[in-house]
């Protein structure tokens, strides 16, 4: 089986805790460039939206909460980027980093029922729009987040025949479980499986890929995770995808790009589970054209080790 480097990449404008890297159209047609020389054929922007910012205007948002200027339509930049290098687009939703942590989910819903409307009107015609994200990402099913992904991934599934993809994250590291409710611990790999038969039991026939995000386990048991996810998944039509990490967790600062033996057994641990490899999120922590020059350096280490692997 032909070794899976990273072939596809978020783009992560609209961010939580990543800093902007404050680019504009000349440097990301140039990063675009630097996709197709890295092999990268799919993006994905994260999110069009996160509570005040958005990526592209959005009168479905901004009709319902207070927003931030948009200077620039991302969404179309990004689109036609990606159409002149036949590069596959997946838009992400909207994330209102509120309702649905306040267990109001049908307003969440409600809002982003609009905006799948006004984004498929807008950009539905562009050649590279070839997918969906949804952006509300969980470790199990609370924050009534089936209700959101099921109703969300129905929806789009009325206005576009397009796959949707789904990129949660494990329950496998102390620090991640503590980070979701001090009481817990981390979850074994059969825990997670029972708690995931019932989720993507509901996902069957409506989301298409799922790429568990690799940095929420323990390094040495990356491998057990994804054998044990990838089993499940067929089961119920879902592929598995692996979304890599080319950050470090492990530092004290957040986020550097992740020493590159880190991301030689990340990737060496997922090859035998998925389909495709992606990751979050090369143009911060793994492009030669990043603000932090470790990245250029793990760009270098990065496709010599690949060549290792592929034998070119």
């Amino acid at each position: 089986m032909p070794y899976k480097a990273i072939t596809g990449t978020f783009l992560d404008e609209i961010t939580v805790d990543i800093p902007s890297q404050n680019w504009g159209e000349r440097e990301w047609a140039r990063e675009f460039d630097t996709f197709v020389e890295a092999g990268i054929d799919t993006v994905v922007l994260i999110r069009l939206g996160l509570g005040e910012r958005l990526a592209c205007p959005s009168k479905a948002v901004s009709d319902r909460l207070a927003t931030l200027p948009v200077y620039t339509d991302l969404v179309r930049l990004f689109l036609d980027l990606a159409a002149e290098r036949d590069i596959a687009f997946y838009l992400g939703l909207y994330d209102s980093h509120y309702h649905w942590y306040r267990y109001d989910w049908k307003t969440e819903v409600d809002l982003n029922l609009a905006v799948i409307d006004e984004m498929w009107e807008r950009y539905g015609a562009s050649p590279a729009l070839r997918g969906w994200y949804l952006p509300h990402e969980t470790t199990d099913s609370s924050l009534r987040i089936l209700d959101i992904n099921t109703t969300l991934a129905a929806r789009l599934r009325e206005v576009s025949d397009l796959p949707v993809l789904v990129s949660p994250f494990f329950h496998g590291r102390a620090d991640m479980a503590m980070s979701v409710d001090p009481r817990q611990r981390p979850r074994s790999p059969e825990e997670h499986v029972r708690i995931w038969e019932e989720i993507f039991q509901r996902y069957s026939g409506l989301v298409d890929y799922c790429a568990f995000q690799d940095g929420t386990v323990e390094l040495a048991r990356s491998a057990e995770y994804f054998a044990a996810t990838a089993e499940m998944a067929t089961r119920y039509g879902i592929t598995s995808w692996a979304n890599i990490e080319t950050f470090d967790r492990d530092m004290p600062i957040r986020f550097p790009p992740t020493d590159w033996r880190k991301l030689a057994h990340k990737l060496d641990a997922v090859q035998p589970y998925v389909d495709k490899v992606i990751s979050f999120e090369f143009s911060h922590f793994l492009s030669p054209n990043s603000v932090w020059p470790a990245a250029r350096n793990l760009y270098d280490r990065y496709t010599e080790f690949v060549s290792t692997r592929t034998g070119r």
